[in-house]
C-alpha cells in the first residue's frame, strides 16, 4: 500500500498536516485508515472510526504505538478492554490482538509501527 507522502512532490515529502491527512482519509473510498508515511524501517498513518464502524484490523507481525489524536473508547488488547481518551499512548507488542471500539466521538489515532 502507498502512503500520502509518496504521492507528494519530493520538496514536500518531509511535512504534512493533519488537516491534510484528514481530508485524503475523507476522500479514501471503503477505508477507515491512510498511511501517511512508509519507509524501510518504519510505517505511520492514521486510523479514524465513527461511532458504529467496527475496527477489523488483524494482528501485526511488529510491535506497535498508538497516539489518540481526538475522540474517546476503548481499545481491547487480548480479550481487556481499557479506555482510551485524547492524548493517550498506547503499546501494543507484535502478534497480539486487539481492536479499537469507538465511544460516542470519532476515535482518530495516529499509528506507528516497525517493518517487518
Amino acid at each position: 500500500m502507498s502512503s500520502i507522502i509518496e504521492s507528494m512532490g519530493e520538496e514536500d515529502s518531509s511535512f504534512i498536516s493533519l488537516e491534510k491527512v484528514i481530508a485524503d482519509l475523507d476522500t479514501t473510498t471503503n477505508e477507515y485508515f491512510l498511511n501517511i508515511f512508509k519507509s524501510k524501517a518504519l510505517d505511520v498513518g492514521i486510523l479514524r472510526l465513527r461511532k458504529g464502524e467496527t475496527d477489523a484490523q488483524e494482528p501485526h507481525s511488529v510491535d506497535e504505538v498508538y497516539f489518540v489524536i481526538e475522540g474517546t473508547g476503548h481499545i481491547e488488547i487480548e480479550d481487556k478492554m481499557k479506555p482510551v481518551n485524547r492524548a493517550d499512548f498506547i503499546f501494543v507488542p507484535a502478534n497480539v490482538h486487539h481492536r479499537f471500539v469507538v465511544g460516542n466521538k470519532d476515535l482518530i489515532v495516529l499509528y506507528f509501527f516497525g517493518c517487518s
